[in-house]
């Protein structure tokens, strides 16, 4: 899917993520996944068990259901957390143009932000460590309003490139139309 462009608008760089990308969100999304589901079968039996209990008037709370419930959801959540993130890469795209930058991406909602030059602030390569142990970055757009937000180092930037192998040339690209538009004072 390419993007519409605006009139006199051409595309400078169109990149995707890398399928490296997929490794890092392994750590970062799927297992943090499946430990928070782990911990809501975990809150539901104890809750549940407890109020089965009373209401039975059973000495102990069901726990022998325990074991079954992590056995059956842990595993389909872990499955079905890599099948959305895999899908999700396939999703995303990034686009410098002329005019503007542009990620478009997203499964369960679609987004399509783009932010004109003379609104960006900053431009910054990121790797954290994961992305240094599989050769990747990530480039961050920052504008006005988010470049101050959050905690030193976690700020949220308005447009993020993951998964670049080569965050360089798209920062370069972005930062020369940058230093045009300061030029000529647009």
């Amino acid at each position: 899917m390419q993007i519409k462009l605006q009139e006199g608008e051409q595309i400078l760089f169109e990149g995707r993520p890398e399928k490296k990308i997929f490794f890092m969100w392994i750590f970062t999304k799927v297992i943090p996944a499946c430990v928070i589901v782990s911990f809501i079968i975990l809150w539901a039996t104890l809750f549940f068990g407890a109020m089965f209990a009373a209401a039975t008037k059973c000495k102990e709370p069901p726990f022998h259901l325990l074991p079954p419930l992590f056995k059956f959801f842990i595993p389909l959540t872990f499955v079905a957390a890599l099948f959305y993130y895999r899908a999700l890469k396939e999703t995303y795209h990034y686009y410098i143009t002329n005019q503007r930058c542009v990620f478009e991406g997203g499964i369960i909602v679609r987004r399509l932000r783009s932010v004109p030059y003379h609104k960006i602030t900053d431009v910054e390569i990121n790797q954290n460590i994961i992305e240094r142990f599989i050769g990747l970055y990530s480039l961050k757009i920052f504008t006005p309003g988010t470049g101050s937000v959050g905690v030193p180092g976690f700020e949220k930037a308005e447009i993020v490139f993951y998964g670049l192998k080569d965050a360089e040339t798209a920062a370069n690209i972005i930062q020369g139309i940058l230093k045009q538009y300061k030029a000529t004072g647009e």
